[in-house]
């Protein structure tokens, strides 16, 4: 380990505010490099964990999980896992601790030589307690906001399906908040224990006490410090997003002037036969790019800088606490070769130059679907009427949904019925399932709206079917503990006799039986519900794929999409989500928010090109 007298050349004592300034040339090399680095191991580990789990002959996902449990394709990418994490730790946080210790300490800074002690470091972490360490840096950190995290799992969250339940249920809506609490907590006392594994020595056990131990004595002192530096870094960020957002200003007010939703001819433009109004659109066009492409470009780089600066300030803190350390500190030497960064950032926005002259030229290509996203009603209409009811697939064909999506279970008769629940305690009082009641007790059920009060019968399938066809898809989920082969052959025979083939698409969580509706009835459209996936999910035997937002990547749904299969995801019920998805390329979006979906998609339609392209390329630079 490098000591504090390792020193290249004397330094003289500067402010702390001057040696941020000095030091931000070495906080973005180490950046863009690690970055490179990581960018090139990831990709490899990437390619190994899918090919391990192609190994099988298709992907690995929720819908055939027993078969990821029951093989060593399992064990294998749990091993490659930890890997990944181990890596994104080292480059993203271990080698960024000895950066700045070294910088705090007026050494000199060699990027490769911080890396690779952050690599080393990691054997460190080899124990119980260093397991636990990283374990809560990779899911605690992204769901309670403390903590060191990694760009691997920073959106990682509970899905929203299984959070609807827990806020549904107050003893799970206790337990969550109870645990979000504890791991808050967790967060703040042990936040120094990264820096007392790596820049002092101690095992991961011992540093985690020492954390708390520094907590409780300088929490006044810390707390105000970081949140001061957190200020100050956004006040920065704010006012250059400010002033880079001065040119768009202008460019809004000049789409005034210019038609709306224009279509430029590119068959007509290739050939030269092109008008002025083509020629003023498309330099238009192309200038809105540049802004938008160059802007995000500079708070990109700003971004980086400011984390950076944060987590100095951070070590600098905790050196303060654990070291005799003057006000003033070490200036950085100089350093020669800054100039290609220069070059490179020139050549960067020359390049995006040509970038926004593309997409001025193939704007109406690029930017443009063919058609919307579809609309699924989740439940058959979601809020709008009671779940899983005959109303609210009425009120989803109303509001011309492309589908309505509902659930089927069998009775212990032998009859099919509309329910999603295990059981109907929810929704009628009756804490029975479906395969306890016969079709005429189920009838004797009275559904009740948790939200309106409003009520409704238990709908059969038979009565499902009668209102959709020839009017509305329906996605129906082959649901419960009766959901299996015989359930398909059930349900085929019955859609065959309502003559519902073509108004009807089975979908189940379980792999197994959406594998044997697609090789017994291939004139069924069938899809896979998953939530997680490794592989090239696109293999699955089937004609769709619902995806739960999470895994719901541009890259995915593109190699989903070229395989010829559709991709729709679920449950979009936020504005920030649909957002997302109604202007992404997946096919469909199945959600409870009906009339939400409608006012976001007229919102989205009526966006000027500028307003466009800022949504559009606002992820480019992540």
């Amino acid at each position: 380990m490098k000591t504090k007298n390792d020193l290249t050349e004397p330094s003289k004592p500067i402010s702390y505010a001057r040696l941020v300034f000095q030091a931000i040339p070495e906080l973005f090399s180490y950046q863009s490099l690690s970055s490179i680095l990581l960018g090139a191991a990831t990709w490899g580990l990437y390619k190994l964990i899918n090919l391990v789990a192609e190994s099988g002959g298709a992907a690995l996902t929720t819908a055939n999980l027993t078969d990821l449990l029951l093989s060593w394709r399992g064990l294998a990418i749990l091993l490659l896992g930890v890997l990944l994490v181990a890596v994104f730790a080292a480059f993203e946080i271990f080698g960024s601790i000895y950066l700045f210790d070294d910088i705090l300490n007026g050494r000199t800074v060699r990027i490769f030589a911080e890396i690779a002690q952050g690599f080393r470091s990691l054997r460190r972490f080899l124990c119980p307690g260093g397991f636990l360490v990283l374990l809560y840096i990779f899911i605690a950190v992204p769901l309670c906001g403390i903590g060191f995290s990694i760009s691997l799992t920073e959106k990682f969250y509970i899905p929203n399906f299984i959070m609807e339940v827990v806020r549904a249920t107050p003893l799970y809506n206790a337990l969550y908040w109870i645990v979000m609490t504890a791991l808050l907590a967790v967060g703040l006392g042990g936040v120094f224990t990264l820096h007392g594994v790596l820049l002092d020595g101690m095992k991961p056990k011992e540093a985690f006490r020492a954390s708390f131990r520094l907590w409780k004595k300088n929490w006044k002192n810390f707390v105000p410090a970081m949140a001061l530096t957190l200020v100050v870094l956004l006040v920065i960020l704010i006012a250059a997003g400010f002033l880079l957002s001065l040119p768009m200003s202008d460019l809004e007010a000049e789409a005034a002037e210019l038609p709306q939703n224009y279509r430029v001819d590119s068959e007509a433009l290739l050939s030269g036969n092109y008008t002025d109004t083509d020629l003023e659109v498309i330099i238009y066009r192309a200038l809105c790019a540049l802004v938008v492409l160059d802007g995000g470009f500079v708070l990109y780089v700003l971004g980086l800088v400011a984390s950076s600066c944060f987590m100095l300030r951070f070590t600098r803190c905790y050196l303060e606490y654990t070291r005799s350390l003057a006000v003033k500190w070490p200036s950085r030497a100089r350093r020669r070769g800054y100039g290609r960064y220069v070059l490179l950032t020139i050549l960067i926005l020359v390049l995006l130059v040509l970038f926004a002259a593309l997409i001025g030229l193939g704007f109406d290509d690029l930017m443009y679907r063919e058609e919307p996203v579809r609309i699924v009603a989740h439940r058959t209409g979601g809020v709008m009427a009671p779940e899983n009811s005959l109303e609210g697939l009425e009120l989803a064909i109303g509001h011309n949904c492309f589908a309505a999506e509902t659930d089927t279970q069998r009775t212990k008769d032998g009859y099919y019925i509309i329910n999603h629940d295990d059981d109907y305690k929810r929704l009628t009082g009756v804490a029975k399932k479906p395969g306890d009641l016969t079709l005429e007790e189920t009838m004797a059920l009275t559904i009740t709206d948790p939200a309106t009060g409003a009520t409704a019968p238990v709908p059969t399938l038979d009565e499902m079917l009668d209102l959709v066809k020839g009017r509305i898809t329906l996605f129906l989920e082959l649901k419960g503990v009766s959901a299996d082969r015989q359930m398909v052959d059930d349900v085929v025979k019955l859609i065959r006799e309502k003559d519902c083939v073509e108004n009807v698409t089975l979908i189940s969580l379980k792999y197994d039986i959406i594998d044997y509706a697609e090789t017994q009835y291939p004139e069924f459209e069938t899809g896979v519900l998953m939530f997680g996936g490794l592989g090239d999910v696109a293999r699955i035997n089937c004609d769709l794929l619902i995806l739960e937002e999470e895994m719901s990547t541009e890259s995915r749904i593109d190699s989903i999409h070229a395989s010829g299969k559709e991709v729709y995801v679920w449950t979009i019920n936020t504005e920030e989500g649909m957002n997302k998805f109604l202007d992404s390329q997946c096919d469909g979006i199945i959600t409870d928010q009906v009339e939400m979906a409608e006012r976001v998609q007229a919102a989205l339609d009526g966006r000027s090109d500028l307003q466009l392209l800022r949504d559009r390329l606002a992820d480019l630079w992540e």
